[in-house]
């Protein structure tokens, strides 16, 4: 292991050399078949002693497709497990041209449950499309049979027929989930793919669990661009947040919480690695984490939960390596380039949890629906603008003109203009995405054993400190986000701590409230437990940086901490390149800014000058931390033209 590899070794080491080797587990444990397939299940493929080509894509597979790298992946026979996408889907699968036959050895309870999709994919070849083929002609039989004390049983036969050569890509897709009532410690299941097919066929997520409704399940929640204080539980004066307030009620409200960065992709690579961005190292769009980073998902993947993600895609994408430990990464459902993206993800959800309530699961859930173009249905649109508002919808950057206009002031009206459409998302997000979904998880008994995390990856600003958007500063109005916390049972309900925290905070508490006993001395982040218990005293140090010219934007890299609450911003200086990029010239900032937030809230006076000792206290901290700090390696993403329509949707490239 490198000496860049070190930060996560402790991880991986301790929990996953120890639990996800393949086996055949327990009874009461989800057997996921793709994780657990070895050279001794393949009783016989067409793949074997046949080669991938030494360079270029492996055409014995979809274009679509890639190995799954998976910290719970430590074999991978012939390359037949796979992440394949399907119409903005990405799932874990298990390729089986046929004829392929996979066997396990299996302990069944009565109340086992198998589920699996069995699909078949027609792309187009290096030569066009494939030769045409009449619908029925050609296609793949799929069987499972079950095998105890030698007697053979089939509980499952389908054939699937070729899609018509004309849809290219063609797709054939079911899910499928049968009742095991079998008490047989020693069985064998068997996968078989028979038939003459021009196309991949292959088997998403098979799994076999038994049904339990006694664990814990998680929600993680991030609702893009969102202000803290532009929610009702957070002092708002809006109607804007009637259903996240009640869960504020319900559950526990971090009043100080602190994201890791001010724009979307670093900040959820360190909630979902709960690194500081020096140690994930991700700073710019084209840059994907580190495969040997190990995520949340992955740890909940590991522990035999379903996991599943429905998000806006964009920077929350699988190609910035966020569906890692997830069965299924949506990013069509909820897609950037609809008004109503957040009601699209809770009707994907609702058929989800539908589908998974009687086994324990994690889910995570994103949407851009605050985010720029701010535009929602009506009457959501329209319920806080003023009568003479100048316009009902707005792209915050088409408007101002590009980000060569980032500076610009724009007059009092329209100002206003933007916060109220900007605060019809939020209640529209509110209404359709967050009241649903805790409706839904009461009706089915769920909501009393689920662990609700609700948050924010970073604010917005409306020229608070003479600019707009995100992803150019590190003022509160970007980096204090919405943080709650809603426990089973209501643990610790109505409490609302006033100790600064940190969303890297949030992976290991997720951890500590699972009862998990895995190492965390990589993590940067500390669980919460010990601020809700009274255990600990006083403000946590928090960490928050953008690198430098992020999004072609111009803008120098920034780092801001703190000591309590004196707040330090440390500012690189414009290049004359920069400033000459601009329009409107940036407002002038000392290189360090120090603020008494309990003083002065807003920001607007620093005490730099003042206080020379803690200014140059902090800035040696701060050169100590990076320099000394262990980084991981990062990978160019692989951007793909869907990608790359979403982030122009958003304003972020042209």
């Amino acid at each position: 292991m490198t000496s860049s590899r070190v930060l996560t070794g402790i991880v991986v080491c301790a929990l996953f050399l120890s639990c996800c080797s393949p086996k055949a587990p327990e009874p009461a444990d989800l057997i996921r078949f793709i994780d657990a397939l070895t050279e001794e299940n393949i009783v016989r493929s067409p793949l074997r002693g046949t080669t991938a080509p030494p360079e270029g894509p492996d055409l014995r597979y979809p274009v679509k497709s890639i190995p799954l790298e998976e910290a719970s992946i430590s074999v991978n026979p012939l390359g037949l497990k796979r992440r394949l996408r399907l119409e903005g889907t990405e799932r874990n699968t298990l390729f089986a041209p046929p004829y392929s036959e996979y066997a396990f050895d299996v302990d069944l309870a009565a109340d086992s449950v198998l589920e699996f999709a069995v699909g078949i994919l027609r792309e187009a070849g290096p030569d066009g499309p494939a030769a045409a083929v009449k619908v029925g002609e050609a296609g793949v039989d799929f069987r499972v049979e079950l095998e105890i004390q030698g007697r053979k049983r089939t509980l499952f036969q389908k054939y699937v027929t070729e899609p018509p050569a004309a849809e290219v890509p063609g797709i054939q897709f079911a899910r499928h989930r049968m009742e095991l009532p079998y008490d047989a410690e020693k069985a064998r299941l068997i996968f078989i793919t028979r038939g003459e097919s021009t196309c991949s066929s292959f088997w998403a997520n098979p799994v076999l669990f038994r049904k339990d409704r006694s664990g814990v399940n998680v929600i993680l929640i991030s609702i893009d661009t969102l202000r803290a204080d532009h929610l009702g539980c957070y002092g708002y004066q809006r109607d804007t947040s009637p259903h996240i307030d009640a869960l504020a009620e319900d559950g526990i409200r971090f009043a100080n919480a602190y994201a890791s960065s001010s724009w979307t992709l670093p900040s959820h690579v360190s909630l979902m690695t709960s690194l500081h961005g020096v140690h994930h190292q991700v700073y710019h769009d084209d840059e994907r984490m580190d495969p040997e980073l190990v995520t949340l998902a992955e740890l909940f993947h590991s522990r035999g939960y379903s996991c599943a993600a429905f998000t806006g895609g964009g920077f929350v994408s699988p190609a910035y390596g966020f569906a890692k430990g997830f069965d299924t990464f949506d990013v069509g459902s909820g897609g950037v380039f609809h008004q109503d993206s957040a009601a699209r993800i809770h009707r994907s959800v609702y058929g989800w949890i539908d589908r998974h309530q009687d086994r324990s699961f994690l889910l995570f859930l994103h949407t851009y629906q605050p985010h720029s173009p701010y535009s929602c249905p009506l009457p959501y649109k329209t319920m806080f603008l003023d009568e003479n508002s100048l316009f009902g919808q707005v792209d915050l950057f088409h408007h101002l003109g590009g980000r060569e206009n980032l500076y610009k002031s724009l007059p009092e009206a329209e100002r206003q203009n933007l916060i109220d459409l900007y605060d019809g998302e939020i209640r529209y997000v509110d209404d359709r995405l967050i009241g649903p979904l805790v409706a839904q998880l009461k009706t089915l008994g769920l909501y009393d054993r689920t662990l609700i995390v609700f948050l924010s990856d970073h604010g917005e600003e409306f020229f608070d400190h003479g600019a707009w958007g995100h992803g150019q500063s590190l003022y509160d109005e970007l980096l204090k986000v919405p943080l709650i916390l809603k426990l089973p049972d209501s643990a610790h309900r109505g409490a609302h701590p006033e100790t600064i925290v940190s969303l890297v905070d949030v992976m290991p508490t997720l951890l500590e409230a699972m009862g998990w006993d895995i190492p965390l001395q990589a993590l940067d982040g500390r669980s919460l437990f010990p601020v809700l218990e009274g255990k600990e005293a006083g403000d946590r140090i928090f960490l928050a940086d953008i690198g430098n010219n992020i999004l072609g934007s111009h803008v120098p890299r920034k780092v801001a901490t703190n000591r309590g609450r004196i707040k330090m911003i440390l500012n690189e200086g414009f290049t004359p390149e920069d400033l000459e990029f601009f329009r409107f010239a940036p407002p002038q900032r000392g290189r360090a800014e120090l603020f008494d937030l309990a003083a002065d809230p807003i920001e607007s006076r620093s005490l730099a000058d003042q206080q020379p000792g803690l200014a140059n206290e902090i800035l040696r901290w701060i050169n100590d931390f990076y320099t000394g700090a262990r980084k991981a390696q990062t990978q160019k993403a692989r951007i793909d033209q869907s990608v790359r329509d979403q982030l122009k949707a958003l304003g972020y490239i042209r």
